[in-house]
């Protein structure tokens, strides 16, 4: 997930919300990838179409906020900016 945040493009939707990340990218070669970090279970970035991917962005906020937990949660982060386990 990290290589293909930091590898350029540009963020298409995003929101870091309950312990859940998910963030759609579309990489400079136009590649759309749905990248997502849930507490505890990892991370992945998965490539799809842009349409796929931002219906699954939406799916996943959508379940988010049925919870009713809102609270966002930041990670502790080295001094280079990246993600402490």
């Amino acid at each position: 997930m990290e290589e293909v945040l930091n590898g350029g493009g540009h963020k298409d939707a995003t929101f870091h919300l309950a312990g859940t990340k998910v963030i759609v990218v579309t990489d400079d070669d136009g590649q759309t990838w749905l990248c997502r970090r849930d507490d505890g279970a990892g991370d992945s970035a998965v490539p799809m179409d842009r349409l796929d991917a931002l219906h699954e962005f939406a799916d996943a906020l959508a379940s988010v906020l049925s919870t009713g937990d809102i609270t966002p949660r930041h990670h502790s982060r080295d001094h280079c900016g990246r993600h402490r386990e």
